[in-house]
């Protein structure tokens, strides 16, 4: 009896020992990396709930974590440009996988190109803000991550061989799950879509472009560089002629120039959560569902 207790524990601590283990820079990123390892390993991610992914700085327990793990995964230099300190030979840049026809440049791009015409003040009005390069808040669309899939899987079987026909199932679930969950958001949204709509900064954007939400401005397009009063009176301007109702904020960064433009206008801010990692937004599908509930309230 004894002889079987101590094998037990044996097999137990060497399955264990056997896990790959991923570390991920923000919470929607762990979430997508569980869906695809699942129990062939662990998946830890850095950033704590609430913190923002463009102001994080790093702490020694961070880099512990890096280096016991078999890869880091992380965004791009527009989201997480802390983490590529990290000299980790699997280094996994999420934005480089994904096909260039899912992806949104920060030149604030119109929702259709046939609505062009109708946003080029917006264009104008803007493009002289950001530093250029990928809008890396792809994970809002569930299409942009499906999309992500095939090569991340490639990697990741090459990091861990034995795992790889795991990796592929699992893949393959949760990319019909993926379909489903676009299903499901698109029929929800119906009601709303067409509406415009004002973000405090870029972070949800391909949620908008891929539901058909009309995004008409941004009010702060880097993150940490506060508008100039002549941009507050842009955005002001925009909201007035476009008839907005409501300005979307999230918990991340402050929002004082988005509320300076609510009241301005008397457009309502409702805050949007694109990282999650509390309770009733862990997993990925309870994250865009929270979002949903929000714009629905906000819009309808």
């Amino acid at each position: 009896m004894k002889g079987n207790i101590i094998l037990a524990i044996l097999l137990i601590f060497s399955s264990g020992r056997s896990q790959t283990r991923y570390v991920t820079t923000i919470h929607p990123f762990q979430e997508i990396m569980k869906s695809v390892v699942k129990n062939r390993g662990e998946v830890y991610r850095i950033l704590p709930p609430g913190a923002s992914p463009h102001t994080y700085e790093l702490r020694p327990s961070d880099i512990r974590k890096v280096e016991t793990a078999a890869a880091l995964i992380l965004g791009g230099k527009n989201l997480d440009e802390w983490a590529f300190k990290f000299q980790h030979p699997n280094r996994i840049e999420l934005l480089n996988l994904i096909p260039a026809d899912y992806l949104l440049h920060l030149e604030f791009e119109s929702q259709d190109e046939h609505q062009h015409a109708k946003h080029e003040k917006v264009v104008a009005s803007q493009h002289h803000h950001h530093r250029g390069g990928i809008d890396p808040h792809f994970w809002t669309d569930p299409l942009a991550v499906k999309a992500l899939l095939p090569p991340l899987v490639e990697k990741l079987c090459l990091i861990d061989k034995e795992g790889a026909e795991t990796y592929k199932k699992n893949t393959a679930k949760f990319s019909t799950y993926l379909d489903s969950l676009f299903t499901v958001i698109n029929k929800k949204l119906k009601p709303i879509q067409g509406k415009a709509v004002m973000l405090s900064h870029p972070f949800f954007r391909y949620f908008f472009n891929r539901f058909g939400i009309e995004l008409v401005g941004i009010v702060e397009i880097n993150p940490g560089k506060e508008p100039t009063p002549k941009d507050i009176k842009e955005m002001i301007g925009l909201v007035k002629d476009n008839k907005v109702r409501a300005i979307f904020t999230h918990p991340q960064l402050p929002d004082r120039a988005a509320q300076l433009v609510a009241e301005a206008t008397g457009a309502k801010v409702y805050q949007l959560d694109p990282i999650g990692g509390v309770p009733g937004r862990q997993s990925y599908d309870e994250l865009l569902l929270y979002n949903v509930q929000v714009l629905l309230e906000a819009l309808r």
